[in-house]
């Protein structure tokens, strides 16, 4: 992995894509649990490639990243408050892929961590983003995460709920539509309960 991440801080673009790659190929190959000092050369050199000018080395540092968390155990929890809202900020990326995997990555950090935690400080970046594309994006992920973790988060919904209906008055159509769209799964994974919060 060091020699990946040494390559991944190349300056030449090409040897920073080649990084990038090797690095995931061997995040997703790798069986073993990463040592907390691994886990932060990863992310401190993944923070500074998800703003390099090439989409394809953002778009394969939120997948290193991706690969990582499963191995990183309680590691990645102390790098939240610098990991999650820079990739907030890739879900508004002029590029669909790597808006993609920022929204990969998110759910991943979800799984691995409290659904709860990490919407409330992603949400605290993306519900009033200036980006319109950011705002769209998770709420598209929050529909997404409603679906696959209400059963087991309680406190979900209500953490969602307030920001969500002040997106219904978003000036933008695809937030708005993106809005409605999460309050039918809200409504469909908790029914009446539900109507009565609402």
């Amino acid at each position: 992995m060091e020699e990946a991440l040494e390559l991944a801080r190349a300056k030449d673009a090409k040897e920073r894509m080649a990084g990038v790659e090797r690095l995931h190929k061997v995040l997703e190959a790798s069986r073993r649990s990463l040592s907390s000092s691994e886990v932060t050369s990863l992310v401190d050199c993944c923070l500074d490639l998800l703003k390099d000018n090439s989409f394809k080395v953002s778009q394969g540092a939120l997948q290193a990243l991706d690969s990582a968390a499963v191995h990183a155990g309680d590691h990645f929890k102390l790098h939240f408050n610098a990991l999650v809202p820079a990739v907030v900020d890739r879900l508004g990326d002029a590029k669909q892929p790597v808006r993609d995997a920022a929204r990969r990555f998110l759910l991943t950090l979800m799984e691995v961590s409290s659904p709860t935690i990490i919407v409330e400080r992603a949400g605290f970046f993306a519900w009033t983003s200036k980006s319109w594309r950011v705002r769209e994006k998770f709420a598209r992920t929050v529909t997404s995460v409603i679906g696959l973790f209400s059963s087991t988060e309680l406190p979900l919904q209500r953490a969602i709920l307030s920001p969500i209906l002040q997106l219904l008055n978003d000036l933008n159509p695809a937030v708005r539509e993106a809005t409605i769209l999460c309050i039918e799964e809200m409504y469909t994974q908790a029914g009446s309960q539900f109507r009565d919060e609402l």
